[in-house]
């Protein structure tokens, strides 16, 4: 008889995020061993195969496309009393089913595992613009709720060491297990269906809002457009701040697109930009380097456990550094051509059935 595995999510179908694509790689492979539900805010009317979706209503916040549930307390409770084991992959926050799912689980006795995605008390007060003084009470009220939260739990999972040591750092106490996030096997080097003929494609894959750092891109970008001929600025999803990119020559924006035309998309680029202010993992600079991409990075979260500097992609530490980068790798085919080559070698055995068996692992370890 399989186990049952209760998943708290923050993001779902359609949402094109970290979290919603791991949930969709991973769950896959994790109903052939469990009997899966899913506790998720309703962004659709979506479903999963194989595995029981418990939404509740979704109020979103101002300036994201994210935002809090309507929560049953009553609901948590009686999945969390009958399951076997919690994963828990939302953000650490107390406006949040995760928070009653932990307090339950306590009570019941029940084996509770968080997979810390992002730094929430880095990231959240740079989703919305607001005062520099009430950014810095948010940012500390956060990081005691990420303290006293992942201190109580069973096992923090983490996808590399680097955001261990985030946690470790705000005295985080308790039990840490790695387990390295996958990158799906339709992203390889080759050829792409969108392919910009005679042009080199400086392109950013992700959500398009504030915490991603774009307006610097588009800065640079525009200046670099006045010098090249052959450029071209290829932004690959959607999101609140779109507009800044409205109205401008040599851009395109293609809005949320399928799993498989973003692959195509990481092959139609030279050269991929992360300019985020605040991440854990980035997938899509994975995803990027699966693909053979050169990249161009800020220094954030966990990308420094696998971006090696000038091997396999380059780190940028202010605006004026992005543009000498962009405009050497411009200028200089062969070196984008080796660093990309570098790059695919790097996260060859980084696949989601890697990461799920290592999951299995850890939970088998702490049942």
């Amino acid at each position: 008889m399989k186990k049952k595995l209760l998943i708290f999510i923050d993001t779902m179908k359609p949402m094109k995020d970290g979290v919603s694509m791991f949930l969709e790689n991973t769950l896959q492979l994790l109903v052939k061993d469990y009997e899966v539900t899913i506790i998720a805010p309703r962004y659709s009317d979506e479903t999963y195969e194989n595995a029981k979706l418990i939404t509740f209503p979704l109020y979103k916040s101002i300036g994201t496309d994210y935002g809090f549930s309507r929560i049953n307390r009553s609901i948590i409770k009686k999945e969390v009393k009958k399951c076997d084991i919690i994963f828990n992959h939302e953000s650490l926050s107390p406006f949040s089913s995760s928070f009653f799912g932990l307090l339950y689980a306590k009570k019941y006795n029940k084996p509770f595992f968080t997979y810390v995605h992002s730094v929430d008390f880095e990231l959240f007060t740079e989703v919305i613009k607001l005062p520099y003084i009430i950014k810095k009470i948010e940012k500390l009220f956060l990081r005691i709720y990420a303290k006293w939260f992942l201190s109580r739990e069973t096992v923090t999972i983490v996808s590399f060491p680097t955001i261990e040591k985030i946690l470790r750092d705000i005295k985080v106490k308790g039990k840490f297990e790695t387990v390295t996030i996958g990158i799906s096997d339709i992203f390889h080097p080759g050829k792409s269906r969108f392919s910009i003929k005679d042009k080199i494609v400086i392109g950013y894959v992700g959500r398009i809002s504030r915490e991603k750092g774009l307006d610097v891109l588009l800065d640079t970008f525009l200046k670099l457009n006045k010098k090249f001929e052959n450029i071209y600025l290829l932004i690959v999803g959607d999101g609140p701040l779109r507009y800044i990119f409205s109205n401008k020559e040599n851009i395109k924006v293609t809005g949320f697109i399928s799993h498989l035309d973003t692959s195509e998309y990481f092959r139609a680029i030279d050269i991929f930009v992360l300019p985020s202010l605040t991440e854990a993992n980035s997938l899509s600079t994975l995803e990027a380097l699966k693909s053979g991409v050169c990249c161009i990075n800020t220094d954030v979260g966990a990308i420094r456990d696998y971006i090696k500097n000038g091997f396999n992609g380059f780190f940028y530490y202010s605006k004026d550094e992005l543009f000498n980068f962009l405009e050497k790798l411009i200028n200089d085919k062969n070196l984008r051509k080796k660093t990309g080559k570098n790059a695919s070698e790097s996260v060859k055995d980084y696949t989601w059935e890697n990461t799920t068996n290592k999951l299995k692992q850890v939970f088998e370890k702490y049942k």
